[in-house]
């Protein structure tokens, strides 16, 4: 078994525990450059082709983990704020960087809604963009959490996570500023507008990089 298999293992363990649910975990190399399904070809019909392995390797793996979740092959249209559009007793994200990507599930009955996030190089993401991403209190905060990762690069990662287990249930595009990070005893949380409920926040440091994730969760 190589290497990367049993790193994916190790991020599917990890998210089952930090979400309290079954999730199913599908990730590796992006490889793929077609599809089986016209609408999704549809989508890709302009794309460069760096774009079209993007999006194809990660409907791939999103369909990999919508199987090991019982779910039989489907095509994954984008929706108007151009998330995937998941069966509907399911819930999901996909990302991807240069040379990774991956896809994950959840069972609507579990979650509201579920994001991933992949950084393979966290220092891509440089200082400049602090002011665009985060609000002054969460470098200190970020830092003292996570004191081997920069700030700047987990807060980024940390709120499109957020972003992609929220956007859709908000119904608008959000502002990486809209998201304010928090830490109580439970960990790393986020807040957003028009959510009523804080959002937990995971951030995992890998042998592929940076992955972080974000669930909205159900009223137990």
């Amino acid at each position: 078994m190589c290497q990367n298999h049993l790193q994916f293992e190790a991020i599917e363990q990890h998210l089952c525990k930090f979400t309290q649910a079954t999730v199913h975990l599908a990730a590796g190399r992006l490889a793929d450059s077609v599809s089986c399904y016209e609408q999704e070809q549809q989508l890709m019909l302009y794309a460069l082709p760096k774009r079209q392995r993007e999006f194809y390797s990660g409907r791939h793996f999103a369909r990999i983990a919508l199987h090991r979740a019982g779910i039989s092959s489907t095509c994954l249209p984008r929706g108007p704020l151009g998330n995937p559009i998941w069966p509907d007793t399911v819930v999901g994200s996909i990302t991807h960087d240069h040379t990774y990507g991956a896809a994950v599930v959840g069972f609507y009955r579990e979650l509201q809604g579920l994001g991933l996030d992949l950084i393979e190089d966290p220092s891509q993401v440089t200082e400049e963009l602090i002011d665009q991403i985060m609000h002054p209190h969460e470098q200190t905060l970020l830092r003292s959490l996570y004191p081997d990762l920069s700030p700047v690069s987990v807060a980024f990662s940390v709120k499109e996570s957020v972003v992609k287990a929220t956007s859709v249930l908000v119904g608008r595009y959000m502002d990486l500023l809209e998201i304010r990070l928090d830490c109580t005893s439970q960990g790393l949380n986020a807040r957003v507008n028009g959510v009523p409920c804080a959002l937990p926040c995971m951030v995992l440091k890998t042998q592929i990089g940076l992955v972080t994730s974000s669930f909205y969760p159900r009223k137990r």
